[in-house]
């Protein structure tokens, strides 16, 4: 007895996913795997963390940098306190100095006035006022301007700027130490494993993005 039935043809083959958008991932740095949580098949979203490197090493330098520029920070406002106070200092003396002046001034009219001092005498006590005047004035204006233009504080301004830079490269490469996906995406190859050693230039991952 025949019957009817269905025919089914199966067909194996090899192929490719085609995607709209592909990339390889890689390291930037030379450095052991410790962790990858990336597999193949896996959707991922913009910023997971698919390969972890060992980091130690530059979390150690991060805060070696840090530490410099604490330290370029804790002297550079030594020097502007120590500075700030010897112009206090400066500017107190002037005015004892101009307070002085005043009264020696007062006293040589008085004297004038009543014939014991000469007119010469005065004009000399004048001009020691005007004098201790424009020394006060000029110790007020540097109070008030205290433009950090020392020699010892330029430099120690140079040195924090270099140290805020040493601390951003090494924030940089502690960061370049874990690789995270670029956007959107679903992994199609895995050619990392933990404990091997990865340098730049080699694809560990291949992902396709879920956009263009």
């Amino acid at each position: 007895e025949l019957q009817c039935a269905s025919l089914v043809r199966t067909l194996q083959f090899s192929a490719r996913v085609a995607t709209l958008s592909r990339v390889d991932v890689g390291s930037t740095l030379t450095g052991r795997v410790e962790q990858v949580r990336a597999t193949e098949g896996l959707q991922v979203r913009a910023g997971d963390v698919l390969v972890q490197l060992e980091d130690s090493e530059w979390r150690a330098a991060l805060a070696q940098a840090e530490a410099a520029e604490q330290q370029a920070r804790a002297r550079l406002a030594g020097l502007r306190d120590s500075g700030r106070t010897a112009l206090q200092a400066a500017l107190a003396q002037a005015e004892a100095t101009r307070r002085a002046a005043d009264a020696a001034l007062a006293r040589t009219r008085q004297l004038v006035a009543q014939g014991f001092y000469s007119a010469a005498q005065l004009d000399e006590a004048r001009r020691a006022a005007a004098v201790a005047q424009a020394q006060e004035a000029g110790a007020r204006a540097q109070v008030q301007a205290n433009a950090d233009t020392g020699t010892d504080v330029v430099q120690a301004q140079a040195q924090l700027g270099v140290a805020r830079a040493a601390t951003a490269a090494a924030q940089a490469r502690l960061a370049q130490a874990t690789l995270r996906a670029p956007t959107d995406a679903r992994v199609l190859v895995r050619e990392v494993e933990p404990g091997q050693i990865v340098q730049p230039g080699k694809a560990l991952l291949s992902l396709a993005l879920a956009g263009p």
